[in-house]
């Protein structure tokens, strides 16, 4: 079987073994929308982290699905879903997009998960949208200029990043992939296929040096400071060998944000959901009923 052939049998693979769902194509503020949505009940919603997809929540998805309704979808730029040459890929325009995709779901307010860029994300949403955020957690949040991905920062170098930007793909995925996880058998093929496909285009590959070029606000500063008036409940968790947030980066987070608690995942990288699910499902599901 050619490559070609064997990164569909791939693909297939993975929503074979979401199991509880099958994937959906939907319009949202315009541009089509790949998500997952499994199970009843109050809902959830998983968003992924910065060059990731809604398969990042493959181990997690299901396990919320016997307690909740749950929402995966792949932010604008990434997965499966529109990737627009002019969309805002700063926090901004894609919180934007989350509310604009609660209201067209019909989402009140939900339950917040998010990995990475997807924890910044729903941290913005519980200090911008405050009424439509329930509770959230946040694994791996680069909640501080310092916690921003160091070996991401030559996409917004002028002439270096433009070439940086062209060479993504699976060397590079390859390579961060390497240094989020523990347990590098969590590389394998699939993921490095479901990861990748967004990188096949231009459009992919701006989308994510776009974010990376826009990821630290004007108003930073100032943000940083208003951590304090974030009254949600909130997890953050932090695996113990997250090269960019680190115990020290959660920590900090965990103390600054009035009403949080602080939990460190052994032997697990930047992806805890990814790299010790069994762990992270209980202790997510724990605080969500708590």
């Amino acid at each position: 079987m050619g490559a070609g052939g064997k990164r569909a049998r791939l693909c297939r693979d993975y929503r074979y073994n979401i199991g509880v769902t099958t994937p959906e194509t939907l319009t949202v503020a315009g541009l089509k929308t790949h998500l997952l949505r499994a199970g009843k009940g109050e809902p959830v919603i998983l968003l992924h982290g910065l060059g990731a997809s809604s398969y990042s929540w493959r181990y997690t998805l299901p396990e919320l699905a016997k307690h909740y309704e749950v929402f995966a979808p792949d932010l604008p730029g990434f997965g499966r879903t529109d990737k627009p040459w002019d969309f805002d890929y700063s926090i901004h325009g894609l919180h934007t997009w989350v509310l604009a995709f609660m209201d067209h779901m019909g989402i009140k307010s939900a339950r917040f998960a998010g990995n990475s860029m997807g924890g910044v994300l729903s941290l913005w949403t519980a200090m911008e949208a405050p009424a439509r955020v329930e509770r959230m957690a946040l694994f791996g949040t680069p909640a501080y200029v310092e916690n921003r991905p160091k070996m991401l920062w030559p996409l917004s170098w002028p002439v270096i990043g433009g070439l940086y930007e062209w060479a993504l793909g699976d060397v590079t995925l390859r390579y961060i992939a390497g240094s989020t996880f523990v347990d590098k058998s969590k590389v394998d093929e699939a993921m490095v296929a479901e990861y990748g496909r967004a990188l096949k285009s231009a459009a992919g590959r701006r989308a994510v040096a776009e974010f990376v070029r826009r990821a630290i606000p004007p108003d930073h500063k100032e943000r940083v400071k208003r951590y304090p008036s974030v009254a949600h409940k909130t997890l953050v968790l932090v695996g113990e060998s997250d090269q960019m947030v680190g115990r020290a980066g959660g920590e900090r987070l965990a103390k600054e944000l009035p009403n949080a608690e602080f939990c460190l995942v052994d032997a697990c990288g930047h992806a805890p959901q990814e790299g010790a699910p069994e762990r992270v499902n209980a202790r997510l599901l724990e605080f969500f009923k708590a």
